[in-house]
């Protein structure tokens, strides 16, 4: 099957069934001066106020410390990056902003203190409040003079969220709210000001959003005991009987889960930058533990064991960057697609991130576990020193845990990942139907063949990449055939069917990242990066492709069906070890992650 080109803006979703020009695309190679200006004002300022005492963030006494680092970061207009300018922000686009936030991740549980007030705290105000609320509130939050909590979770509703029991009541005279319930898990709640509480107002299905400020007498409980993050506030949050004048409605009653919603997007994604950030921080603790430390006459970077794990957590950090850098392009694509056609700013800015759902999911899973293998390794290079509790990559261990539970846990967000592609097939958004129609013909028809390498650059790697489309929509095909509406409740298809779009995702982005810039000195080390990440792609696709078609077909349609998509992913024998050797040799030599 041949997918068709596409011309920008693209839909979320359509990477699977159209092609991509790698002109097209955005890398951290094309950051602008002004980006590389905002991340180097950031690790500037993490560098003299947080690395000398970053230790503290590994305990309770950073809640005491975030407070007024926040204050600092919002005189120098951090937390405004992406307001635009006539709310009092510096305007930035969204792929600036999470390129800034990068390196604001790279700061321990502090990073967990900016990420709420910034992401949970401005916004909400920014694209659901009235002017009245805008005015009040945004000038001092991006000011950090107000500090932000975000009230969701609660003991009985966590994935769950529109199970909330908290409470809402509209006082006799109208002018209040009357509000009860617990909140549990709220990051900054400690020092918060205000408090963005997510309930049910009267006899609603629905929650509502109200804005609770602390004096009008929220109740905390102990600072939790918690793995990691020790250095960031999570309280458990009460409310009784606390009156919340009625002005303080974000947004429309009955319709505070689309705020929550709308938030969880751009902070998927952000979980996704987030992981960049500290995996290549545990990367360096590793390469450079792995080139001091000598047993049996040499370092241990010298052995092919270690030198297997640095290049594949290389690989898996380049895809990584390659997909939330390309996604937050394509939102920022739509942003203009959509002002050009009249739509009103913070509408805009909202949809466009709305609009790419599923690759905002797809980044935080997979960054979220990269992450998890990255740091995982780096300890293990550490051997026993990594399990000491003085050393820097056990803390890091500690705290990146909560990363796939956050925003969705990566069970949610896998199975919300074809339940977006489904329902905007569904909807006619994204041609899925005719192109799974397309795909079964050419099976039938025996005009599909597994990838071969033309001569050119990259050669192979495309046509493994049409192949790999082609397979995933075969597999999504099957399974809508057989399941059609009850599909949402075959979890274990749905998950797979999400690794297999993550897969494509990934792989292409790093492709198309490794295509633009083959005129590179690391170009290289980036296509050899991109090889090893297609066999691993290849293993994965396999695998669940073979699980898919087992459940939704039987007997010889089965085994015909998984032969023939098996035999779809196959790739010409090649020596991944000695590719993974140069890969890691260049990271060795580098002592860190730097292309």
């Amino acid at each position: 099957m041949t997918t068709t080109q596409t011309t920008s803006p693209v839909k979320g979703g359509e990477f699977l069934i159209k092609d991509s020009d790698a002109a097209d695309i955005f890398t951290p190679e094309d950051y602008t001066e002004e980006q590389l200006m905002f991340r180097k004002s950031m690790r500037d300022f993490l560098d003299k106020e947080v690395e000398p005492i970053k230790e503290k963030f590994d305990t309770v006494e950073g809640t005491t410390i975030a407070p007024g680092l926040l204050e600092q970061m919002g005189e120098l207009g951090f937390h405004g990056i992406g307001v635009p300018e006539a709310y009092g922000g510096l305007g930035a686009d969204f792929k600036t902003e999470l390129a800034f936030g990068e390196i604001a991740s790279d700061s321990f549980a502090f990073a967990q203190s900016i990420g709420v007030h910034t992401g949970l705290g401005i916004y909400p105000v920014l694209y659901y409040g009235t002017p009245e609320q805008q005015a009040k509130y945004l000038p001092d939050i991006i000011a950090a003079k107000i500090k932000c909590s975000y009230c969701l979770t609660e003991p009985g509703s966590g994935s769950d969220a529109n199970a909330a029991r908290t409470r809402a009541v509209l006082s006799a005279d109208g002018s209040h709210y009357v509000l009860n319930g617990q909140k549990m898990w709220i990051t900054n709640s400690g020092f918060a000001d205000v408090f963005f509480v997510f309930c049910k107002i009267g006899d609603d299905q629905n929650l509502s959003c109200l804005i609770v400020h602390k004096e009008y007498g929220v109740k905390l409980g102990a600072e939790e005991r918690k793995l990691g993050i020790h250095g960031s506030s999570t309280r458990q949050v009460f409310f009784e009987d606390v009156k919340v004048p009625v002005e303080n409605l974000l947004g429309e009653r009955d319709k505070g889960f689309k705020i929550a919603m709308n938030a969880l997007n751009a902070g998927r994604i952000k979980i996704a930058v987030a992981n960049s950030a500290i995996a290549k921080r545990a990367f360096g603790l590793g390469v450079r533990y792995a080139n001091q430390r000598v047993q049996f006459g040499k370092p241990i970077a010298a052995f092919g064991a270690i030198q297997r794990k640095i290049a594949n957590m290389a690989v898996r950090i380049y895809a990584n960057d390659s997909a939330w850098n390309r996604a937050a392009h394509q939102v920022d694509q739509a942003l203009e697609h959509m002002l050009a056609g009249g739509m009103p700013e913070l509408e805009a800015k909202q949809r466009s991130v709305a609009e790419f759902a599923l690759e905002c999911a797809m980044t935080k899973v997979y960054g979220s576990e990269m992450e998890q293998l990255v740091v995982d390794e780096a300890l293990q290079i550490h051997g026993g020193m990594g399990y000491s509790a003085e050393s820097e990559v056990s803390t890091l261990y500690r705290n990146i845990r909560g990363n796939r539970i956050y925003e969705g846990t990566n069970e949610i967000n896998r199975l919300l990942m074809p339940t977006t592609l489904l329902r905007k097939a569904m909807k006619g958004e994204v041609a899925l139907m005719p192109a799974a129609m397309q795909a079964f013909q050419d099976l039938q028809g025996g005009k599909l063949n597994p990838a071969t390498d033309n001569g050119e650059a990259f050669g192979l790697e495309r046509a493994f990449l049409q192949c790999a489309k082609t397979v995933t929509i075969l597999a999504a095909g099957q399974a809508m055939q057989r399941f059609q509406e009850a599909i949402k409740d075959e979890q274990e298809v749905l998950m797979e069917l999400a690794d297999m779009l993550t897969q494509v995702y990934l792989f292409e982005s790093a492709l198309l990242r490794a295509i633009k810039h083959g005129d590179k000195p690391s170009a290289p080390i980036t296509a050899a990066m991109v090889l090893v990440l297609m066999h691993d792609s290849a293993e994965v696709l396999r695998r669940c492709s073979r699980e898919v078609v087992y459940a939704s077909a039987q007997g010889d349609m089965a085994a015909m069906t998984v032969k023939a998509l098996t035999r779809l992913l196959g790739l010409p024998p090649h020596d991944l070890k000695e590719t993974r050797r140069t890969i890691a040799a260049h990271f060795i030599a580098r002592n860190g992650y730097e292309l």
